[in-house]
This record gives structure tokens, C-alpha cells and sequence, in this order.
């Protein structure tokens, strides 16, 4: 006797039943999800050639608050009648006095955003680790609801761009392979290399497929 259950629970976890005989075969998708921070806050100004005296005063009161950086001037700016420029600071309370200086002093401010760092791929392990626990808890509701129990782990497939037997040759933690991994994420359009954000956080997950083998109790 054989037969296919695909169980969708709520949307929170996906899993497929084969059966035959005593034993069933159980897939379970395994998930676990992490929240990144950002740094710092960025600015953007630019300012009339002929008002370049403002960032004068502008430097002035940031030395004067105590900030960790100053005014950089961005040299590729190729507007010939403006000068653009750049600060950064980790202090939301101060960035927000920022603001109110170029409200005051009537400079254009070009952009603001969230500096967010490239996401730390050494904490994928521990990622892992929370995603397969998170598909046996799933497995052992299943097997009990079904009337079995969790036998043991028959497969787990990684669901990443890299998990592909075209890069086993690859050592992704050397130079070269380091590379690649960022190659492989920026041509699948992946959010983890940017640090660019409008919103303070960035929020990621983990994904893999387990498959089990389940005996009656």
C-alpha cells in the first residue's frame, strides 16, 4: 500500500508523506529567521559653489556636539555649480540635530539612509543548526499526530545558491572562494551584500529540507 499527504499547517511548515507498509517517509521544510541591524545613519548634502561658507559653520557645530565623523566631500559629484558631501554617525539622537542644521542652514539634503553590513555568512552554521531543529519539532508533531514516531534522519538538503555539486571544489572560505560566494549572491539579486537601507533592520532566514524515516509506535 502506498500513499502521498502534503501537509501545509498555517503556512508556518510545509512537509510530504510517502508511505509503505509500516515505515513512512517524511520531508519537512526547517526554518529559522535572524534580524540584522543597522550601524549607522548616512547623509547626503549637496550645496551652491557660492554657499560653500554654510559647511563651514555646518563643521562647526558638529565639532562642537561631539561627533565621531565629520563632512566628507564626494568627489564624483559632477554637478559644476554644487558641492556634495557625505556624513555618518552611529547616534540617532544627534543624526536627528543633524537635520534640524540643514533645515536652518537651508542645505539640500539628497538622501538619507541606514548603513546596514554585509551579512556574516560564518553565522550560517548556527542558522542551520536552529532551521534542523526546527524541522524535527515539526517532524515529531507530525509522526505523533500520525501515530508514529521519528526512526531517524534519512537526508538534509540545504537550500542555498551554493549548494550545488558544481562548487564542492570550491573553498568558500578562502580568497577566491569568498569571491565566488559573493558572485553567486549578487547575480541572484540577494539583499545580503547591500548595506544601503531605507529601514533600520534587515531581516533574514534559513532554509532546508529534512527527510525521515518514521516507524509505528
Amino acid at each position: 500500500m502506498k500513499f502521498y499527504i502534503l501537509f501545509l499547517f498555517s503556512g508556518f511548515f510545509i512537509a510530504s508523506v510517502f508511505a509503505q507498509d509500516q515505515d513512512i517517509t517524511l520531508r519537512v521544510l526547517g526554518q529559522s529567521n535572524y534580524v540584522e541591524y543597522a550601524e549607522s545613519n548616512v547623509a547626503m548634502i549637496s550645496i551652491n559653489e557660492s554657499d560653500i561658507d554654510k559647511i563651514d559653520t555646518l563643521n562647526d557645530s558638529i565639532a562642537n556636539l561631539g561627533f565621531n565623523s565629520k563632512l566628507s566631500k564626494i568627489e564624483e559629484f559632477k554637478n559644476p555649480n554644487k558641492v556634495q558631501f557625505k556624513i555618518e554617525d552611529e547616534d540617532i539622537s544627534r543624526f536627528d540635530q543633524l537635520l534640524v542644521w540643514f533645515s536652518d542652514l537651508q542645505i539640500n539634503v539628497e538622501k538619507i539612509y541606514f548603513r546596514i553590513p554585509e551579512h556574516r555568512f560564518e553565522e550560517e552554521d548556527k542558522n542551520a543548526i536552529l532551521a534542523l531543529n526546527n524541522a524535527n519539532s515539526q517532524a515529531k508533531i507530525i509522526a505523533n499526530h500520525l501515530g508514529y514516531k521519528v526512526y531517524k534522519i534519512l537526508n538534509i538538503d540545504d537550500e542555498t545558491t551554493y549548494a550545488h555539486p558544481v562548487y564542492d571544489d570550491f573553498d568558500f572560505d578562502s580568497e577566491t572562494g569568498v569571491l565566488m560566494l559573493r558572485l553567486l549572491e549578487l547575480l541572484g539579486g540577494n539583499s545580503l551584500f547591500k548595506t544601503e537601507s531605507l529601514d533600520p533592520i534587515r531581516n533574514g532566514g534559513y532554509s532546508l529540507w529534512v527527510t525521515y524515516r518514521l516507524t509505528m509506535k
